[in-house]
């Protein structure tokens, strides 16, 4: 083996990068640098690198991960390329093989044990690789049968072991490529059906051409296959491959390539498709067509816009495509500033408003007209389009005119807007000091209003989506809202559009409708909405509910300010948010909390999840646990913002006197019912053991002045009327109350993520808090919440809502004839003013995964270092490498794979290759970080707030670490920064929702992600601001099928992207959902609706409410049809009373045991006995056999009973149960 001796990092580092030539002159712009890396991978990974006719220093197997074919036949002879043999030449790969193998050479795998593993220039050594190296690749087309001929040019390299005169013996062998282009014309009428006909190209080199004929079409289809059938030894020189292969197909200049599917054409023998989903998106994607399918490789076309046939067809082993940016539409004359539309009068909002309303009815009737030049087997699918989308613009024209004659709704939609003005211009402020912490908050201010009306606008499809809730929100009884007629309303918008501003928007006008209607009477009684929980949101992820619960503080900061500058309006109750999360994210208890903060200050700990938030939603000063304060007396957390000078509103002196109104503690949520409430999913899970959870919808008896709400089973406020004064503290009266008035408003964000065993449990437990949200008016109409979702990825959409909620759908915008325009929003043509997000696929056909992980992401570090060092702070976004991995296996391996070999890789640098080493892995590890379940939510927090710090050419440059060698040798003091930024953040499905750094443009995609919902989130995550675009190289797994087949029809699957996304599945009412997950519901319901049964003591009361308990049943029933059937329905009754008559049984059971019954908590076993218990303590309580309790879950996500696994490297300390019968356990002694 030959390598280059070490150089330094100072002698290499600026020759090395001045050296590589670039395909686009830098010009200080990022798009240029994502060309340029697009390059350089292409030249990395495929080549030639340096010119057709390069002369590598190193082999070629070793250089180019990609684009290689294997010779077919092995001979047991030995053919020696080299004058030394073919026994020295460290091109030959792999051992003997199999000379029977037909079809590709297999190769046997490297692992840890193999001898070149671990060397140091173990770089230089061909990889083994697993599994087969592919002989062939080509592709398929369609062409008319009546062609007479077309033209395959194939293309290829090949490299031969040369010595280079005059150089010493260590670098004499090198490697040159010879290009070789061969074109062929094939005549149709030389092809026969069924018979493979063959054209020899050069040293056994063919070109095979198969036809199949499709005579519905009249049309021909088309297998061309490169071939290499050279015959070699079972040690196979390098000039035997085929590098750098192409097929690429023509028939002069014309157009007649024909596309795979071309859904205009009419049915044959009327074979229409069947699904009205699937029939809509075939027209609305009737224009993306695909014109070659890659085998073994991937394809590309070239078609002039609109064309239904394709110039000419290519084999491609690099595919890229570019999703356009989606842009919001804008509506002339519209009024979009939220600071006007604030103080408006009706008149102007009418004038303001009205050209969306009326645009929007006139857009529609132009695409009515269109749909009468669609083919006639379209024309129905497109009727139904423009006639759903009618349906939306009716609301929309509602809403408006509701605005304009309702008073109230008029008062509250100013009040959204002065709040959502507020809340947007000091996020904005946050985050420009995030950036820059040396930014004053006045500095920061006067630059955000210096852009004008954008700083405070909305986007059309917000606003016009918030047009279309307000009756709903405005009248409880409304049809769409209440009635068995009821929708859910779901948003549906690309990445990164703005749904989340739609929806705070919603929030904020609940606040407010609800303060201003009061107390509404109920038949049940007086309900107080001056109080209590107004909205619901719940996400799946706690990165997502931790991020967007920041976000939504800056909208209740809003909103509390504007309630004190007019309390008589907005009610004395302060506006607050909660954060309902699992105890590893935050505290359930005040003493929980209080533990931790002492701990902190004391310097003993370091986890204070309290503290949910990094920096002031307000002014974007950093918080810390100095700024966090308990009070033993009202048993708060206060939470104020960092702000030394109390100029924020929310520091600690400000105006405000709790800080930030956040509560983070269960119990604090509970007492004081936040008017926000974000939550995951899986928390629901506990309301049928937490009797104090009941407030969260309104049921609540009794109200401490010190305290808030208290439940029965809340202990800290056990007198009955009155606190005496104390500690500062005045005199406090309990007292008793009516029911706060239940949330109106419950939102799901990221709805595709609801879906599988989770949203099948998830679609149950909404039964649940259906029944407990809703009420009847003292007139008999019934009253459900709103139910608003969103997401950017969704089918079968209509059936999920169904199971889900038990709602039709509405979907805004609603897509009508083309997927790349609706009224309010449109798809930019791909171009440099306008860059979409460019994905890049690649199959490292014959290597191991792993060697082409570490390979690529050395690339990819590398040349972004190079275009950090060419073109400076345009090359930030690609300066942090996100890897998205399938799982928390495969992202472990790559973390140490980064840590070795790729750091090693970067500090060394490659012999044959130009590129950079990687400024200051030289002298320490890559800085990289991780977003997964296993990392801590404080964690996370801090990791997102650290991904948007930025790479700076002052430090980070091969010029900038130069600089600094000299200073240290001089003695001179080095500059420092604040925050140093990531080389690399690898993460699992985690990072798919919630993360919102705009700086990053690169990403490494390990595996095509389980589904494609999951691959556009994620991917989304990448290249957010257009003048950062972003490049997403995707990875594929070449040995299973199903990455295989995405890399072959890579063009067209991203074409239609939301087309591919798979149809979500929830069954919440199969028989197995129902018996496992029914018993929850009920004991849910009953505690928190049941003020009788609530505390915790008090579940053998169940005789004495068997008349509640059959009410509840009917009103749980009533939901389930809403969302399945009648028999389902009659199995859901039979099975929900025989678990009422079980509930009896076993408080008759335990009393003739003299024992009560309690829900789960059993302090004292001689006088309680459960009522329900968890799946992983009913194995180690094996004395509930008889009249055994009922099973119920701790989490949405449990199916099985938690193992614990523990470890100890002491034999001693293990504890081995030995099964009877069983042979013993041998277990290893210490040093074994």
């Amino acid at each position: 083996m030959t390598t280059q001796p070490e150089t330094k990092p100072s002698e290499q580092t600026a020759p090395r990068s001045a050296a590589y030539e670039l395909a686009h002159e830098p010009d200080g712009r990022s798009w240029t640098v994502r060309e340029n890396l697009t390059n350089i991978i292409e030249r990395e990974l495929l080549g030639p690198a340096h010119g057709p006719n390069e002369l590598l220093d190193g082999p070629p197997d070793v250089a180019y991960l990609v684009g290689r074919i294997a010779p077919v036949r092995l001979t047991g002879k030995s053919d020696d390329p080299t004058e030394e043999g073919a026994a020295e030449a460290p091109t030959d790969v792999g051992d003997a093989v199999d000379a029977n193998e037909g079809r590709g050479i297999p190769m046997t795998s490297v692992d840890d044990s193999s001898a070149t593993a671990d060397e140091d220039e173990a770089e230089d050594t061909p990889q083994k690789r697993g599994l087969m190296i592919p002989a062939s690749m080509g592709l398929r087309f369609q062409v008319p049968a009546d062609l007479p001929a077309f033209f395959v040019v194939s293309s290829w390299g090949v490299y031969e072991p040369v010595r280079v005169e005059g150089e010493e013996s260590a670098r004499a062998r090198k490697f040159q490529r010879t290009p070789i282009d061969i074109p062929v014309e094939v005549l149709l009428a030389d092809l026969a059906e069924g018979e493979t006909k063959e054209y020899p190209l050069k040293d056994d080199v063919k070109l095979r051409v198969d036809c199949y004929d499709d005579r519905d079409r009249g049309a021909c289809i088309i297998e061309v296959a490169l071939c290499n059938d050279r015959e070699t030894p079972p040690k196979i020189p390098v000039n035997a491959w085929l590098y750098q292969t192409k097929l690429q197909v023509t028939a002069g200049a014309e157009a007649v390539f024909l596309p795979v599917q071309d859904v205009t054409e009419p049915p044959i023998d009327g074979r229409a498709e069947r699904d009205d989903e699937l029939r809509m998106l075939n027209l609305q994607y009737r224009n993306r067509l695909e014109f070659a399918i890659g085998r073994t490789c991937s394809v590309d076309w070239d078609v002039e816009n609109a064309a239904r046939r394709a110039r000419s067809v290519w084999t491609t082993w690099l595919p890229q495509s570019e999703t356009p940016q989606t842009t919001a539409e804008e509506i002339e004359d519209a009024l979009l500033d939220m600071t006007v539309l604030a103080t408006a009068e009706p008149e102007r909002l009418r004038a303001g408003l009205s050209p969306i309303v009326a645009g929007y009815a006139d857009w529609l009737a132009g695409e009515k007209e269109k749909v009468g030049g669609l083919p006639e087997h379209l024309r129905e699918d497109g009727d139904e389009a423009v006639a759903v989308a009618g349906l939306v613009q009716k609301q929309l024209a509602a809403g408006l005119d509701h605005l304009l004659s309702d008073d109230e709704a008029l008062r509250c939609f100013r009040f959204m807007n002065r709040v959502m003005a507020d809340q947007r211009v000091q996020t904005q402020v946050a985050e420009m000091r995030a950036r820059n912490p040396r930014l004053s908050v006045v500095e920061a201010h006067a630059a955000v209003l210096a852009r004008g009306p954008l700083a405070h606008s909305w986007r059309t499809f917000q606003l016009a989506f918030i047009l279309m809730q307000l009756p709903l929100l405005t009248d409880p009884t409304a049809q769409k809202r209440s009635s068995d007629l009821a929708t859910a309303q779901l948003l549906f918008f690309p990445t990164g559009g703005g749904k989340t501003e739609a929806y705070l928007g919603l929030a904020a006008y609940t606040f407010a409708i609800r303060r201003r209607q009061g107390v509404r009477e109920s038949a049940s009684g007086p309900l107080n909405g001056l109080d209590g929980v107004s909205v619901l949101m719940r996400y799946t992820l706690r990165l997502l509910t931790s991020q967007q619960f920041q976000r939504a503080t800056a909208l209740v900061c809003a909103a509390e300010m504007a309630r004190r500058d007019d309390p008589s309006t907005w009610g004395t109750e302060p506006f607050r948010i909660g954060l309902w999360v699992g105890t590893d994210v935050s505290p359930k208890r005040y003493h929980e909390a209080a533990v931790q903060l002492a701990k902190v200050n004391a310097g003993q700990g370091y986890r204070l999840t309290v503290l949910q938030i990094q920096r002031c939603p307000w002014c974007g000063t950093r918080i810390g646990s100095r700024n966090v304060r308990g009070d033993d007396g009202t048993r708060r957390i206060h939470v104020y913002c960092g702000d030394e000078f109390g100029d924020c509103p929310f520091a600690e002196g400000g105006s405000i006197d709790e800080g930030l109104p956040v509560l983070t503690t269960d119990e604090e949520i509970y007492r004081l019912t936040p008017a926000f409430v974000i939550a995951t999913v899986d928390k629901f899970a506990r309301l049928a053991r937490e009797g104090e959870a009941a407030s969260l919808f309104g049921f609540v008896s009794r109200r401490c002045e010190r305290h808030g709400y208290v439940h029965p089973d809340y202990t800290e406020c056990d007198v009955k009327e009155k606190h005496p004064a104390k500690g500062g503290l005045p005199a406090a009266h309990v007292r008793s109350v009516g029911r706060l008035r239940p949330p109106d408003l419950i939102i799901q964000d990221e709805l595709h993520l609801i879906s599988g065993a989770l949203g099948t449990t998830v679609g149950l437990f909404e039964v649940a808090i259906d029944v407990m949200a809703s009420w009847v008016t003292a007139q008999g109409a019934p009253v459900r919440p709103l139910v608003v979702a969103s997401t950017a990825t969704v089918r079968n959409a209509a059936e999920q809502i169904r199971s889900l909620y038990g709602r039709d759908v509405t979907i805004f915008p609603p897509q009508v004839l083309d997927v790349g325009r609706t009224f309010f929003s449109k798809e930019q043509e791909v171009s440099e003013d306008a860059p979409g997000r460019r994905y890049l696929g690649i199959s490292t056909t014959g290597v191991r995964l792993t060697t082409a992980e570490i390979r690529i992401a050395e690339v990819l570090m590398s040349a972004a270092q190079l275009m950090m060092d060419r073109d400076g702070a345009a090359a930030d976004p690609y300066m942090t490498m996100v890897g998205y991995f399938n799982a928390t296996r495969e992202l472990a391996g790559m973390t140490r794979y980064m840590a070795d070999d790729v750091q090693t890789a970067l500090s060394k640098g490659r012999p044959w290759s130009k590129l950079p080493r990687r400024t200051g892995t030289e002298f320490g590890s890559l800085n990289m970080a991780e977003l997964t379940a296993r990392v801590s939510s404080a964690d996370i927090t801090t990791t997102l707030d650290q991904m948007a710090a930025t790479f700076d050419p002052a430090f980070d440059s091969a010029e900038a670490r130069r600089n600094m060698r000299t200073l240290i040798d001089e003695g001179k003091p080095l500059p420092k920064r604040e925050v140093n930024p990531f080389d690399a953040v690898l993460a699992t499905s985690m990072l798919q929702v919630g993360v919102d750094v705009t700086r990053l443009g690169l990403m490494m995609v390990v595996g095509q992600p389980k589904n494609t919902a999951e691959y556009i989130q994620a991917s989304s995550r990448v290249g957010r601001d257009p003048a950062r675009p972003g490049l997403v190289v995707s990875l594929g797994n070449w040995a299973r099928p199903r990455d295989l087949a995405h890399f072959e029809s890579f063009r067209q699957y991203h074409e239609t992207f939301y087309k591919q996304v798979e149809a979500l599945s929830v069954t919440p009412f199969s028989l197995t959902s129902m018996e496992r997950g029914l018993e929850g519901v009920l004991v849910s319901v009953a505690r928190v609706t049941d003020g009788v049964l609530s505390p915790e003591k008090a579940a053998g009361r169940v005789k004495d409410e068997k008349g509640k308990l059959d009410e509840l049943v009917e009103a749980l029933v009533a939901r389930v049809l809403r969302a399945s059937n009648e028999a389902t329905q009659d199995w859901a009754r039979q099975r929900l009373i025989n678990r009422v008559d079980q509930w009896a049984k076993r408080r008759d059971y335990l009393a003739g045991q003299a024992k009560n019954l309690s829900y789960e908590r059993v302090h004292d076993p001689a006088q309680f006995g459960p009522l329900m218990i968890s799946a992983e303590n009913a194995r180690s309580q094996p004395d509930l056999k008889d009249m055994p309790p009922f099973r119920v879950a701790n989490s949405m996500r449990e199916v099985q009973p938690e193992i614990n696994l523990l470890v100890s490297p002491i034999p001693e300390r293990l504890y081995v149960a030995e099964p009877a019968g069983a042979p013993k356990w041998n277990l290893p002694k210490g040093g074994d």
